[in-house]
């Protein structure tokens, strides 16, 4: 016991003297309840304020960025986290204002991005967390967005700027929201739409950018809502609306036209 005892002290002393080392601390904004939301440290060089240290919490108290600056300036390695307290990304800001050799998991198992990868360009918010980006690695050009949450919002295959292949998207609980396909920027071969729960709502095809062949249109809870039928040159032969269709197709995401 006497050993525990002495093991948390020493533990204390050393998280207050890095607390020290780090300056003084300010708490930029918090939650409703009081609980602090983004802390920084700052020391006093030549009658300026200088941040060394931020970090962001979630309401649960756990850890939700931090990092370090260098003459006012991110340097270092700076790391992200989802809620339960897993890692969602971290990159090197010694030499780049975007960050280098970013590594993004989509669960605490699965890379999105590879430290290796290139970053092509990338979003941050507000309160420099990444939103989206776009990388390239061995196989091709990958479009990602995030919820602010960081899980993932949206993945798009891109041939340059333009949509090339698998499109997916999710709900911020995890499950899918949609799976398509494109071909040079047009919307092309199976589409499929979820609900949040993850019941299958809409299911068709398009050929290059027209949709052909048989639209089907479900409830949320599975109940089919009707059906349309489209020729080759996306003209309407035929239709059942069992409970009035009340679906539009989502367009491209826009933030792949910037």
């Amino acid at each position: 016991m006497l050993q525990l005892k002495k093991i948390a002290f020493i533990v204390g002393i050393a998280l207050i003297m890095f607390s020290c080392s780090k300056g003084e601390k300010k708490v930029l904004s918090a939650y409703e309840d009081g609980k602090p939301y983004i802390v920084v440290y700052v020391k006093n060089q030549d009658g300026k304020e200088i941040r060394t240290y931020e970090e962001h919490f979630y309401n649960n108290g756990k850890t939700r960025v931090k990092g370090s600056y260098s003459k006012g300036e991110k340097n270092g390695t700076w790391k992200y986290y989802f809620e339960d307290g897993t890692l969602f990304a971290q990159t090197d800001y010694s030499n780049s204002k975007e960050g280098e050799k970013w590594q993004v998991y989509f669960d605490k198992d699965s890379l999105l991005v590879n430290k290796t990868d290139q970053l092509l360009n990338i979003a941050f918010s507000p309160e420099g967390t990444p939103v989206s980006m776009r990388i390239k690695n061995s196989k091709n050009e990958v479009f990602l967005r995030f919820f602010e949450s960081f899980k993932l919002m949206e993945r798009v295959s891109l041939k340059g700027n333009v949509p090339q292949g698998e499109a997916m998207s999710w709900y911020e609980n995890g499950n899918i929201n949609s799976i398509h396909f494109y071909t040079d920027g047009l919307q092309d071969s199976s589409y499929t739409v979820y609900a949040e729960s993850g019941q299958k709502i809409l299911s068709g095809t398009y050929k290059k950018g027209t949709k052909v062949g048989k639209w089907e249109y479900f409830s949320s809870d599975g109940k089919p809502l009707g059906y349309e039928i489209f020729d080759i040159d996306g003209t309407r032969l035929s239709f059942q609306d069992n409970q009035g269709l009340r679906y539009s197709t989502t367009p491209p995401s826009q933030d792949l036209k910037k």
